[in-house]
C-alpha cells in the first residue's frame, strides 16, 4: 500500500484474523551474533506504526499479530537480500 502524497509504503494484510489491517515498519534492528561461529536464531527487533486497524480494537491485537508481521518482515528482508536491493543504515 502506498500514499503518493506522504511518500511511504505500508503493508496491507489480505486474509485471516487481521484482514484489512494496514501498518508500516519503523526502525529494524538485526543484532550481532554473540560469538564468531554462532549458529541459531537471532531475535529481530522492529518498530511498526498502525495505519489502519480496520476497526479492530487495540486489545484484539495479540502476540500472534507481532509474530505475523515479524514473519512478513523476514520474508521482505530475504527477498531484498536475494535480489541485492536491501538497504540499511548503520548506527556507527
Amino acid at each position: 500500500v502506498t500514499d503518493k502524497k506522504e511518500n511511504w509504503q505500508c503493508i496491507g494484510i489480505n486474509g485471516g484474523r487481521y484482514q484489512g489491517v494496514i501498518y508500516k515498519y519503523g526502525k529494524v534492528t538485526i543484532p550481532e551474533p554473540p560469538e564468531e561461529n554462532y549458529e541459531g536464531d537471532l531475535p529481530l527487533k522492529f518498530e511498526y506504526d498502525m495505519i489502519d486497524s480496520n476497526g479492530l480494537p487495540k486489545e484484539y491485537f495479540k502476540e500472534d499479530f507481532h509474530e505475523l508481521i515479524g514473519d512478513i518482515l523476514v520474508d521482505i528482508l530475504d527477498e531484498q537480500l536475494n535480489e541485492g536491493t536491501l538497504q540499511y543504515v548503520s548506527d556507527d
